[in-house]
């Protein structure tokens, strides 16, 4: 889900820094900013703070996991 609005806290998704650049992490509302993770393993390392006005787009991890054609979920 790409969106403008506010994604849900510390829930892990994706975005977009006014660079173009992609980074992973979350949203962290108490701050009002989105941080990057810098090791995937442990929640509690975490990267550099951007600020809402410098993130052009984000979307929740799952959701691109989801929409990818080259995973086929089998029931």
């Amino acid at each position: 889900m790409k969106s403008s609005d506010i994604p849900s806290p510390h829930i892990p998704l994706l975005f977009t820094d006014l660079n173009g650049t992609r980074h992973k992490g979350f949203y962290n509302q108490l701050l009002n900013v989105y941080v990057e993770k810098i090791d995937q393993e442990t929640s509690e390392e975490i990267g550099i703070s951007y600020p809402i006005e410098s993130v052009l787009e984000w979307e929740y991890e799952d959701d691109q996991e989801s929409s990818d054609p080259d995973i086929i979920e089998i029931l």
